[in-house]
């Protein structure tokens, strides 16, 4: 009977627990906020990496991916830079629509962190041990932190995500849920991301010819006169020279056979 009356309770407050209004999407952060991002990554049963060593080990066993940046986000100072799987899709795809909205790369400032190299302020349940967040730098330019706010509370009301934004050091923290996250994504179109116009190749056009420069006033121009060349022979000097050649050659060859 006991048993039963249990499992009626249970089923009550299950019951009550997913009727009630969800709470309002916030950036402030709250310890039920970080209770709850550790518990998704409890029942997701995913390791909490001690040391850089067990880092290392779920990277060759692929439980974390590499996270290497590209046209649309950059890495800064990011000490292990890789992520759940998820993750990795989440800040590509967040990336892609931050730079199309706002004109600048998304940066990233951490993702997977051992619990050895934990920062003093980070809280118990943080989940970067687990490789299941990743933060990102807060821009300087007003449109873009509104873009950026608005997007994170937008998925945090549809629950993929809990995002809040910290005060020390400045960054937005984003805790992505696996497996809610994971069905999102592949229900939706490829994101576009925006495309920069090829450079356009100019050809020098030839520089036109300089017109000749005036000659000073009072000064005739100069003019280049050509250069004299060799006349050919007249025809008259060549018959002459011929007819006196052939009356030098008769004059010896009668010389030679005169009387005698």
């Amino acid at each position: 009977m006991r048993t039963m009356l249990a499992a009626m309770a249970g089923l009550v407050l299950g019951v009550a627990v997913f009727a009630a209004p969800a709470a309002a999407p916030t950036l402030r952060g709250s310890p039920a906020s970080m209770e709850h991002q550790h518990s998704v990554a409890v029942a997701e049963d995913f390791t909490f990496a001690a040391t850089p060593r067990e880092v290392e080990y779920l990277v060759a066993r692929e439980r974390l991916v590499p996270v290497k940046g590209s046209a649309d986000y950059a890495l800064a100072r990011v000490s292990h830079p890789y992520a759940r799987p998820e993750v990795l899709t989440f800040v590509e795809r967040m990336g892609a629509q931050y730079r199309k909205a706002c004109g600048e790369k998304l940066v990233v400032t951490s993702l997977t962190r051992p619990k050895a190299e934990q920062p003093g302020n980070a809280h118990r349940l943080s989940v970067h041990p687990a490789g299941m967040a990743v933060d990102f730098r807060i821009s300087k330019r007003a449109s873009c932190r509104k873009w950026m706010e608005e997007t994170l509370l937008e998925l945090e009301k549809k629950r993929l995500l809990d995002a809040t934004r910290e005060r020390n050091p400045p960054h937005y923290h984003v805790a992505v849920f696996p497996d809610a996250y994971r069905a999102y994504a592949a229900r939706q179109a490829p994101v576009q991301r925006p495309t920069s116009p090829s450079p356009t190749v100019l050809r020098p056009r030839p520089a036109p010819s300089a017109p000749p420069e005036p000659a000073p006033a009072g000064q005739a121009e100069r003019r280049t006169a050509p250069e004299p060349q060799p006349a050919a022979p007249p025809v008259v000097l060549v018959l002459l020279s011929s007819f006196a050649l052939l009356f030098i050659l008769g004059w010896r060859i009668a010389r030679h056979h005169g009387p005698g």
